[in-house]
């Protein structure tokens, strides 16, 4: 009984090792087979050094000898063909079959075997007498096995240069009748404008020459003619100037934040001149730009720009040079602006400063210090109020109707610092100390604070502009607006609301400046609470003046009121977080306009995704092909290829060489049907091809390898897909998915912020389960929809249109979508919490001002401690939002 066990545990061990030895056999043949059909780099050669000899070849280095071929056969070739093409090259060597072959193989199989036998009998043996002893296996080698000493690394393909593909022909046709002089020169003439082609000089030309040559758009209109006429033409320039100046064609339509009657003369740009007539200042001022801008043409623009119309809107490519300019010409006023007024505004800090901590020295060392101060304070507002004289004129013009806009509320607070200024030097009283209280440091500081959040409105709406009308194919972002499809397309997930974001495809961006100078929340809320904080300041004002029975005290209390409503962050608050978005954005390939953009995505909670952006070629690998048919294999594998690529199967990227190379042989397919889960059903030539799982072949009654056989090949993260023809099971591919590091790091992204991902998918191997496991998502986030909702998805995302609103324009990929909706998500957030700061400084400084001042006296709150008021406010306005970054 031990014998006949031993002899069975000896028969287990020599078939376990046969079975090894298939397996490993078959994984060879299916990795030989893949490699045929697998994605193949696209150059053929990788040269290492400069005299371009080839170091390394892409293909198999025992195909590279290459044999003379003159006394080949060709064709298939047989024993005989083979025995005779060796007699013809001079070689009587007997040649080998086939079979003989295989009769060799398997009598090494068997001696191999019988080696194994003898080997474990005696490793047993040995294993009997040294019991403790640690037996280390080794793997076998053949003799004369040589192992390599280097590794070839991965290579980077070069890309191809470009070239002109497109051409139009041309009817070019030549008449007889004229004179063979004006003949020549305007073959002359023709040639010189040509330069690309000529056409040949024969004795006669015959009638109409057809020509494949580039048609170039011009740069410059040709329709201008310039001529001299001395006197004449210097009236008529004179007559343009006066036209000019009367009109303002050059003021652009689309000014910040102006109001109807009001034109802003700071941000329209000036007449065009010949010559470049700017001051020196402002060239030095251009250059600096730079530290904002990575255009290295801003001041080519301002001298060539002769013929710039003012344009309401972007419509086309002969709005872009318009366009640019003006961007340009507001860029440089503004940071001119920004710069005066952050020096005249860091001064006076400086000295409100100095003259609160050091008020007996500055006395005792400067005769009449407390009106010096006065007339410098004088000097430095007025300044101020000058270099600020638009902002001024558009925020109190709207008082006169009850309302007000971004710039009323420091508007008011400089009138009023200003004012208080001039009464003061008729009440200094005593000028051995500094006992009135200037409060014109606060409109100072959001003066410098309102040019700087401009300044950066405008520099993100120049670097949104240059994607805009960069060239490409663009994509428009959209939310789907069917709420009855949406919702049963967000059963499941964990989202509370079916807000789903998407993209398609666009000819042409519209209303770009219109939504990218649109206001934003705090402009809105600066507007409305600057009449109510008016209104409260005069009332206070004169309550104080009646209680104190002075007008100066009353002045001196309406300063320090509308001194302490003045949201001192108001533009830059929100303009300097949403263009660090945007310049992130553009990094990803998409663009966000505006304000309205972020209130269109904000609410989104999920967005759409096909499986091919999921798994792009890159992402899924080839590992083999099991082939269960010898007839006919290759057309069966392009059947089921042709299937693949008509369903826009992910799996079809891995083949892409093959489709590449065979596209017109491609067979064409009838029709398609992808079955939930299970696969594909397909139609070629009458012959229903099936590509799939296992279950849909035992579907449709195709026998596939039982369970066990298949697990060998799904272990380790690989998934299987079956090829059956005609009702005969041809082939098993056996592949690899990889997330797309990218996407993946977005998708986390956006999953942190409640946003869900639907995706459309024709590959049964792409479940929830593999999505979450692969991009490290919740499974309750994402959800592969079915036919019925997933052809939805295709069709919202098929649609082309003529002109889509540049409220969210992207390259098309799903990372670019998904960073851009996560941004907008998380920046609403961030300008909330603006809003609320911001709302709470002027209510709070409302309140205790008032308060203060009518019960203690306005001197309680001195311009030092409105000062800090404003400072910690403004910055928490600023920074607190930029903690969370979207």
């Amino acid at each position: 009984m031990a014998d006949m066990d031993k002899d069975r545990l000896k028969e287990l061990e020599i078939e376990s090792i046969l079975e090894e030895t298939h397996y490993l056999a078959d994984q060879e043949r299916m990795e030989q087979t893949a490699q045929k059909y697998r994605a193949k780099p696209k150059i053929e050669e990788i040269f290492s050094n400069a005299d371009k000899k080839p170091r390394l070849k892409n293909t198999n280095p025992l195909d590279e000898s290459e044999p003379d071929t003159s006394n080949s056969i060709v064709g298939d070739k047989t024993a005989a063909t083979m025995q005779a093409e060796l007699i013809m090259d001079g070689n009587d060597d007997d040649l080998v079959t086939p079979e003989q072959l295989k009769a060799e193989a398997e009598k090494k199989a068997a001696e191999k075997a019988e080696k194994a036998k003898r080997e474990y009998e005696e490793a047993k043996k040995k294993a009997a007498e040294e019991e403790n002893k640690i037996v280390t296996l080794t793997p076998e080698y053949d003799e004369n096995t040589e192992f390599s000493g280097e590794v070839l690394g991965e290579v980077d393909q070069f890309r191809d240069e470009a070239e002109i593909k497109s051409y139009h022909t041309i009817d070019i046709d030549i008449p007889e009748d004229k004179p063979k002089e004006k003949t020549e020169t305007k073959e002359k003439k023709e040639a010189s404008q040509t330069p690309v082609h000529q056409f040949p000089n024969t004795e006669k030309p015959p009638r109409k020459v057809v020509a494949k040559v580039p048609v170039y758009r011009p740069d410059e209109p040709r329709n201008i003619l310039n001529v001299k006429a001395g006197r004449f033409s210097e009236v008529v320039a004179n007559e343009y100037e006066e036209y000019v100046r009367s009109k303002n064609p050059s003021v652009i339509a689309h000014v910040l934040r102006p109001e109807p009657t009001i034109v802003d003369e700071e941000i329209a740009p000036t007449e065009e001149k010949h010559k470049d007539n700017r001051p020196i200042g402002e060239k030095v001022i251009s250059a600096l730009v730079g530290i904002f801008s990575k255009d290295e043409s801003d001041d080519n623009d301002t001298v060539k720009e002769e013929n710039s119309k003012p344009v309401e809107d972007y419509t086309g490519e002969e709005d872009e040079k318009s366009i640019l300019y003006e961007l340009n010409h507001n860029i440089r006023k503004l940071f001119m602006r920004s710069l005066l007024s952050g020096i005249i505004a860091a001064v006076v800090v400086v000295l409100t400063i100095v003259t609160r901590i050091f008020p007996n020295a500055i006395c005792s060392a400067v005769p009449f210090a407390p009106a010096a101060y006065a007339i410098l304070l004088f000097i430095l507002m007025a300044a101020s109020l000058v270099l600020n004289r638009v902002a001024m004129l558009s925020g109190l013009s709207p008082l006169v109707h009850i309302k007000g806009n971004s710039d009323t509320a420091v508007a008011v607070a400089g009138a009023a610092g200003m004012v208080q200024i001039i009464v003061s030097f008729f009440c200094l009283g005593d000028l051995n100390g500094f006992h009135v209280n200037y409060y014109t440091v606060i409109p100072m500081l959001a003066f410098f604070a309102n040019n700087v959040g401009k300044l950066y409105m405008v520099l993100r709406v120049k670097d949104n502009f240059k994607f805009v009308s960069s060239k490409g194919q663009k994509y428009a972002s959209k939310i789907y607006n069917n709420e009855s499809v949406a919702m049963q397309m967000m059963s499941g997930t964990a989202a509370d609301r079916p807000i789903i974001a998407y993209q398609h495809k666009t000819k042409f961006p519209s209303n770009f400046l219109k939504i990218s100078y649109a206001p934003d929340p705090s402009e809105d809320l600066a507007s409305k609470l600057a009449p109510i904080t008016t209104i409260a300041s005069i009332i206070i004002a004169v309550m104080y003046g009646v209680v104190k029975l002075s007008f100066a005290d009353a002045l001196n209390a309406f300063a320090l009121i509308t001194a302490v409503s003045v949201p001192v962050a108001t533009l830059l608050s929100v303009n300097a977080p949403v263009r660090k978005l945007c310049k992130t954005l553009l990094s990803y390939g998409s663009m966000l306009s505006g304000y309205p953009s972020v209130k269109q995505f904000c609410d989104s909670t999920a967005i759409m995704i096909d499986a091919n952006e999921l798994f792009p070629a890159e992402s899924i690998s080839l590992e083999g092909i099991k082939t269960f048919e010898d007839y006919g294999i290759d057309e069966s594998l392009l059947c089921g290829i042709a299937i693949l690529k008509e369903a826009q199967n992910p799996i079809a990227n891995a083949f892409d060489s093959v489709v590449a190379e065979t596209e017109e042989t491609l067979p064409e397919v009838e029709s398609v049907l992808y079955e939930d889960e299970i696969g594909l059903v397909g139609w070629i030539k009458s012959e229903r091809i099936l590509v799939g799982s296992r279950t849909l072949m035992e579907k449709y009654s195709v026998e596939v390898p039982n369970m066990e056989y298949e697990e060998k090949y799904t272990s380790q993260g690989r998934q299987v897909t079956y090829l059956s023809r005609a009702g005969r099971l041809v082939a098993m591919f056996v592949t690899r998915y990889t997330p797309d590091a990218q996407l993946k790091a977005e998708m986390q992204r956006a999953e942190t912020n409640g946003i869900s991902f639907l995706i459309r998918t024709t590959d049964y191997n792409v479940t929830n389960d593999l999505v979450a496991k692969l991009y490290d998502l919740f499974y309750r986030s994402i959800k592969v929809l079915p036919t019925g909702l997933g052809n939805v998805l295709r069709e919202a995302e098929d649609t082309v249109e003529e002109t889509s609103r540049s409220y969210l324009i992207t390259n098309g990929k799903a990372a670019s979508l998904a960073r851009a909706v996560t941004g907008c998500v998380k920046i609403k957030h961030n300008i909330s919490l603006s809003i609320i700061i911001q709302l709470i400084a002027v209510i709070f400084g409302l309140l205790v001002a008032s308060t203060l001042s009518l019960y203690a006296g306005v001197q309680v709150m001195g311009s030092l401690e409105v000062l800090i008021y404003a400072l910690f406010w403004g910055a928490a306005a600023v920074f607190a939002p930029a903690v969370q970054k979207p």
